[in-house]
């Protein structure tokens, strides 16, 4: 039971892979998915066949099936670091640090042959200390791009990258339930029928990474690239201090008001918010200032990032329009939608968190 679930996983995971490497127009981040899935195919074919008594080589197989384990949080970082990085050159220390970790599995290898206990023992918890190193990494950064977001966009569902957060969590449970497996074995003798209901968590982490990465892969990437193009008429943006300060670059105290007096009238008479695909360059550009400048008075001025100072517009409009008896013939999501929104439930999620009340309690 375990070998076959593993095998269809295995097989599972090449076939994404290879759908993958085949597709035109590969990103940097699809390039790295593709490398995970092939990893996760080979790790997953010798843990199968290292737990297979009957195979005379099947010892052989044990530090190997431990050793690459250990890879899995290290690719969760590279694929979580391409969704910002455009270019295989800025992943040189990354490639680096790849490469001594290959050295060290090569002389764990040989080792292995002379002295497999100790061998098995260290590749383990080198295995596990080099996955929860890149997981905390990889989670670091997801919280960095959750703010990349939500300063840029005021719709973020379609360039949204919980699918690699849940991938996180997912390669958690899959490590821990990989550890806790390994105990049991180990040291309470417990038979390998518990591997088959691993195989099926393993199953299942290979089809999320798979699909997932297949749907997602590019569609962050385009949509970023398309942002941090600049338009003929722009000049580079200004450089963003680490501690987000503005005294070095930014607007004076009076400059920054009369700007969010300029921002507050354009808002109330064009209302731009309407639209949803809009993001900080477009709002900049109609004002005709630095996307920074506007980040710097929603920051200082309104105490609100972009995404919720568009989407407050956004909901008031809707609240506007829940009891003007002009909108009655339109249903509550017609009119988000109207308004800007483009996720129902980001909508409702929104609705209920500025007015306390659901979008259909409020219209009652």
């Amino acid at each position: 039971m375990f070998q076959t679930i593993s095998f269809i996983a295995a097989f599972q995971s090449l076939f994404f892979a290879v759908l993958i490497i085949t597709k035109k127009n590969k990103s940097v981040l699809d390039k790295h998915l593709s490398g995970w899935l092939i990893l996760l195919t080979v790790n997953i074919v010798c843990i199968s066949l290292s737990q297979n008594e009957n195979l005379s080589y099947s010892g052989y197989l044990v530090y190997p099936g431990y050793i690459l384990s250990g890879l899995h949080g290290f690719f969760l970082y590279l694929c979580t670091k391409s969704l910002s990085s455009f270019n295989l050159k800025k992943f040189k220390r990354e490639y680096f640090i790849a490469i001594v970790y290959g050295i060290l599995i090569l002389i764990g290898f040989v080792l292995n042959g002379f002295y497999p206990q100790p061998a098995a023992i260290i590749s383990r918890s080198v295995a596990f200390l080099f996955n929860v190193f890149f997981i905390v990494l990889a989670v670091r950064l997801f919280h960095y791009y959750k703010r990349f977001l939500e300063t840029n966009f005021s719709n973020v569902d379609k360039v949204s990258f919980d699918w690699m957060r849940f991938l996180a969590f997912g390669l958690i449970i899959l490590l821990g339930g990989a550890l806790i497996l390994v105990i049991l074995h180990e040291f309470f003798s417990f038979s390998l029928s518990l591997y088959s209901a691993f195989s099926v968590i393993v199953l299942l982490f290979v089809n999320i990474l798979g699909f997932r990465g297949i749907k997602y892969s590019t569609l962050f990437n385009q949509i970023v690239i398309q942002y941090n193009q600049p338009k003929a008429s722009e000049s580079d943006e200004l450089p963003v201090n680490k501690d987000n300060s503005y005294a070095n670059y930014g607007l004076k105290q009076d400059d920054a008001i009369i700007l969010s007096e300029k921002l507050t009238l354009y808002m109330q008479k064009e209302k731009p918010y309407l639209h949803m695909d809009l993001t900080l360059k477009d709002l900049a550009s109609a004002l005709d200032t630095y996307p920074h400048y506007i980040t710097q008075v929603l920051n200082t001025v309104f105490n609100q990032n972009f995404y919720d100072f568009i989407n407050s517009y956004r909901i008031e409009e809707v609240k506007e329009r829940l009891l003007d008896s002009q909108y009655q013939n339109l249903t509550v999501l017609a009119i988000a939608y109207d308004c800007g929104f483009n996720s129902k439930s980001t909508f409702n999620r929104i609705f209920k968190q500025k007015t306390g009340f659901t979008p259909t309690q409020y219209r009652n």
